[in-house]
């Protein structure tokens, strides 16, 4: 299965986002992929969210609905500011939920993940304090989806810090795991490809970070370096710090073979246990 994941600097204008998302689709449309992966909050870091909800959501979902039947790909939207939960009632004003959205190649929504852990921190940099919990309410399902016929495990950015979430979903069979993302210049150069490889040798899966990148204010920056790792821990493909396009492959026989191997889940003696909010699609 070819994967393909957008690398770019999102700023508060969602239509000046929605232009540089175009310009880069002539390339991703080149490269052909079965999946496409965008990062977390696609269509604006920090403008605001609820005003989006309210007043742009219907275009930006059939933005997304129009991009998967065009590019005729499985599209997952890394983060959308939605107005609704996931059983149609309303969040209150002035918070959203940040959902990441699938998108079947005939442009249907198939899957909703709302972010569960919220970036409540102070990592020392210019922003000062991170306050997600001000603007988004967290979610309270752990999401299962069938991608192209990959088991994949739906989370976002911050999740990727809490191991117990990876592995209840490796419990339910995932495969993949996806990380999309806006991680900070500063934990993303301590933390983030050495979470990314241990989240995918605890659980022997592929693991897949898009991650935003660049300045996106005068004080907030996105670390980059997107990159797929496979289920030994290698390291399959990367980026840097710039915009672009990651293009990567699984190798279903190369996840069978290491968890033949090395077979760590059936060795488990722990229940991993989150409640009864698991949803699959």
């Amino acid at each position: 299965m070819k994967i393909a994941g957008i690398q770019y600097c999102a700023v508060a204008d969602w239509g000046s986002n929605l232009a540089s998302l175009e310009a880069m689709l002539d390339q991703v449309q080149f490269m052909a992929p079965d999946v496409l992966v965008l990062p977390e909050n696609v269509f604006s870091q920090g403008g605001d969210y609820r005003a989006m909800a309210e007043q742009h959501t219907e275009q930006l979902l059939g933005w997304l609905a129009d991009t998967a039947r065009r590019l005729e790909v499985w599209l997952i939207a890394g983060s959308v500011p939605l107005a609704t939960r996931m059983d149609g009632s309303a969040v209150p004003a002035p918070r959203v939920r940040a959902a990441q959205l699938v998108f079947s190649p005939q442009g249907q929504q198939v899957a909703r993940y709302d972010k569960l852990h919220l970036f409540d921190v102070d990592v020392g940099d210019a922003h000062g304090r991170y306050t997600e919990s001000a603007q988004f309410e967290p979610g309270n399902a752990v999401v299962l989806a069938d991608i192209n016929g990959i088991s994949t495990g739906l989370m976002i950015c911050y999740d990727l810090r809490f191991p117990r979430l990876a592995q209840r979903l490796r419990d339910r069979g995932a495969e993949l795991l996806i990380y999309p993302s806006a991680f900070t210049e500063t934990t993303g150069r301590a933390h983030w490809e050495l979470l990314l490889r241990a989240r995918a040798v605890e659980n022997g899966c592929y693991v897949l970070g898009v991650n935003q990148c660049g300045w996106h204010s005068a004080t907030r920056q996105s670390h980059g370096h997107s990159m797929l790792v496979d289920p030994w821990g290698q390291v399959v493909t990367s980026l840097g710090g710039d915009s672009g396009v990651l293009m990567t492959e699984l190798n279903m026989d190369t996840l069978h073979d290491i968890r033949r191997r090395l077979p760590v889940h059936d060795h488990q003696r722990l229940q991993v246990s989150l409640g009864d909010d698991l949803r699959e699609f």
